[in-house]
């Protein structure tokens, strides 16, 4: 391994502790687990050291300091927080990075504190239930599992799952999200809950939608796709049901999608924030077939088959601008 990746690593680790040791939830035993870590290596320290002095420049920000100029960053450029503070001098710069830096390590975190079961970003899990039930878990999911003697009750508090159901006549099998909850009617069926909208698949049979705010649909059935938010039914349509599941493959299948929402789709299986810079580029469109397991493939072919540039300044931080 270069050095240059074993730095990534510890100012990765550094900015994870900076967003632990500053939460309100930091324990005894965390901040012992921070002392050993610091005094594990040289590069450790080093990287604490840079990740500290970047917070200390934030504290002269203020409103007149918020002018930014994308233009002004060098496409595949290389990036240190030092640099970024000589070559760019943009204290606005500062303050986005280390607020996507903050997001991206300590925010998404919040759920699993909650839940059974998560998966990490590319993650891939795969399980199967005290009632022969089987689940797969997709990147970036967190859920959490509640059977008893009369129900069995998932809780998806984020992300997408693949549900293929046991039959047992007397105890309903229910996924709460949300905004709503899913009762199968039947063995097999997916839900994605990203961001505001859930959606739900049928693979197999049948389900029934009971939405929040009292919205029901009593049954959707196989091949259909229906999303929802937590005011309304916001769609019902037949899917392309090998293109739908094929992240359980570890592919992502895009077919004339508008670039912003391939990106967004994209940042669900890495760790950090993708960033459009020109409103312009929106609705460019991909088709392609990538790997989940490897996003900076897919963003290296959309930078080539696109009139875009893709400028990676840290793994967890890429901005997508026009050429």
């Amino acid at each position: 391994m270069s050095l240059f990746k074993k730095k990534d690593s510890a100012i990765d680790e550094a900015t994870a502790w900076q967003a632990t040791l500053n939460s309100d939830l930091v324990t005894v035993q965390q901040q012992y687990d921070f002392e050993q870590w610091l005094s594990h290596s040289a590069e450790n320290q080093h990287a604490w050291v840079e990740i500290s002095l970047f917070w200390d420049e934030l504290d002269s920000i203020n409103t007149n300091d918020i002018s930014l100029d994308f233009n002004t960053i060098t496409h595949n450029s290389p990036f240190t927080l030092s640099t970024l503070k000589t070559k760019w001098r943009s204290k606005t710069i500062l303050a986005i990075a280390a607020s996507l830096l903050l997001m991206v390590t300590f925010f998404p975190q919040l759920p699993t504190l909650f839940a059974d079961h998560y998966t990490i970003s590319g993650g891939l899990k795969q399980m199967t239930l005290s009632d022969g039930s089987k689940l797969i878990m997709n990147s970036n999911t967190a859920l959490s599992i509640d059977y008893n003697d009369k129900n069995r009750k998932i809780t998806l508090h984020h992300g997408e799952a693949y549900f293929d159901v046991a039959k047992d006549k007397q105890r309903p099998f229910y996924v709460q999200t949300a905004y709503g909850n899913v009762r199968a009617l039947g063995t097999e069926f997916d839900i994605k809950s990203r961001g505001d909208t859930v959606a739900v698949t049928v693979f197999e049979h049948a389900v029934k939608i009971s939405l929040n705010n009292g919205g029901i649909m009593e049954s959707l059935p196989e091949g259909k796709q229906l999303s929802f938010n937590n005011q309304k039914i916001l769609s019902s349509h037949t899917v392309n049901l090998s293109r739908t599941q094929s992240w359980r493959q570890q592919q992502i299948i895009f077919l004339d999608k508008p670039l912003a929402e391939v990106l967004v789709e994209l940042s669900y299986y890495r760790s950090g924030v993708i960033m459009i810079t020109d409103k312009t580029i929106n609705a460019l469109t991909v088709t392609g077939i990538f790997d989940t397991q490897d996003t900076n493939i897919a963003l290296k072919t959309i930078e080539q088959s696109l009139p875009v540039n893709i400028t990676k300044i840290t793994e967890k931080l890429v901005l997508v601008s026009a050429k």
